[in-house]
């Protein structure tokens, strides 16, 4: 396995990716370490860190021979245990007995993994693969995904990941690609070629979870469930149930409609300050909360899910649902705290019934580089005893 450093966002990151690519261009002469970042928005923040996560052009095997093998087919996927992914990323392999009421559900890591993209944006800049999280339905239980980063002493963050949610037609389809440019003695262009979004019937009874945690009362939440029209989603602060008067607490939790359905690509983002959160989907901001923010270190972690509850709804025997995953991005700060932990309490309550488990946390700290000028801004909030002197800012567009 090669590790190579790719460029990935124009003027702020190199990150480690497996692949086997050739080596990229050197940065230019005059680039230098950052000491912070900024982002856009009404408080443009201070953050130490910063991570860009790009699975858009991951070497996949057997997809190189023609034709291109079945995409269906387990031996054309890259399981994420198997990438520098790993370092950062924990796929889940917990399980989660059932009741009368609700299913088990057992993550796999066979259930995240990366594929060929069947639908990149454009025909001249293609976006070959991308990061797929699956939960199928089984007789009797369910197979759900679930990553988790590596550290749990994120304290504060503002985290964006590019994502849509797919049947399994549109997620492992065959992939079809016209020419840029028509070429006039081809009568059959453009016949046949790409399918619609409005193909895109995700099956009802699946849940998206992007979240902070720490514990059930110390997250902030970004919930799509497949059972809502597609333009619906959920943001909250937890607790956002009181389980002692069995009613849901004012102002901890919101359903936005969004311009965008999440079928399809939508950057979705959150910003958690130490007294105010910020949701966003694409550019526009759609939701600011002052209860409940997270006031302990945290945890990240995305998942796919169902267990038959109220919460999910119920996916029929065989069904599937798949979430493609572009890329991650955060800028964040740390913990002074050491042997931070996230609470392992295995009797989460409340109306979604979550489970999340601990992962062991250690993953090498690894400066960001700059590629380019860097832009400046004088009046950024400073942090507890911190200086900056080169701050970077975190775009919004990849």
């Amino acid at each position: 396995m090669k590790f190579n450093y790719l460029t990935l966002l124009p003027g702020l990151s190199l990150i480690p990716t497996t692949t086997t690519s050739p080596t990229p261009t050197p940065p230019p002469a005059n680039n230098t370490f950052c000491d912070c970042y900024i982002i856009s928005g009404p408080d443009p923040g201070y953050f130490t860190h910063y991570r860009f996560w790009d699975f858009r052009d991951i070497p996949l095997p057997n997809t190189t021979q023609q034709p291109v093998p079945d995409p269906f087919a387990p031996d054309a996927r890259l399981l994420l245990s198997n990438t520098a992914f790993v370092n950062d990323w924990r796929p889940q392999t917990w399980a989660k007995t059932g009741t009368t009421e609700l299913l088990p559900i057992t993550n796999a890591e066979a259930n995240v993994f990366i594929a060929l993209n069947p639908d990149p944006p454009g025909h001249s800049a293609p976006n070959p693969t991308y990061l797929l999280l699956q939960t199928i339905r089984h007789a009797d239980h369910v197979s759900t995904a679930e990553i988790e980063f590596l550290r749990g002493d994120i304290f504060h963050c503002s985290l964006r990941v590019k994502m849509r949610l797919m049947s399994k037609d549109i997620a492992l389809g065959p992939r079809a690609i016209h020419p840029p440019t028509r070429d006039p003695h081809d009568k059959h262009w453009g016949k046949g070629g790409r399918r619609l979004v409005e193909h895109n019937i995700v099956p009802k009874g699946a849940c998206v979870g992007l979240f902070t945690y720490r514990s059930k009362t110390c997250e902030s939440d970004i919930e799509i469930l497949t059972s809502d029209p597609p333009n619906v989603i959920h943001y909250s602060n937890q607790p956002d149930y009181d389980p002692v008067l069995d009613t849901v607490i004012s102002g901890a939790s919101s359903m936005v409609n969004l311009s965008v359905p999440w079928t399809a690509w939508t950057t979705h983002r959150l910003d958690w300050f130490p007294d105010i959160s910020r949701w966003y989907a694409g550019e526009a901001l759609r939701v600011v909360k002052t209860y409940g923010v997270p006031q302990e270190p945290s945890t990240l972690v995305l998942n796919l899910w169902s267990d038959g509850g109220n919460w999910t709804g119920n996916l029929r025997a065989g069904e599937s649902v798949f979430l493609g995953v572009e890329w991650i991005e955060m800028a964040f700060n740390i913990s002074s705290v050491a042997g931070v932990s996230v609470d392992r309490d295995e009797g989460l309550t409340g109306p979604r019934a979550r489970a999340v488990r601990r992962a062991d946390w250690g993953a090498a700290e690894r400066k960001t580089l700059l590629a380019g000028d860097i832009p400046k801004q004088d009046n950024i909030r400073t942090g507890d005893g911190a200086g900056c002197r080169k701050a970077c800012y975190v775009s919004d567009f990849h």
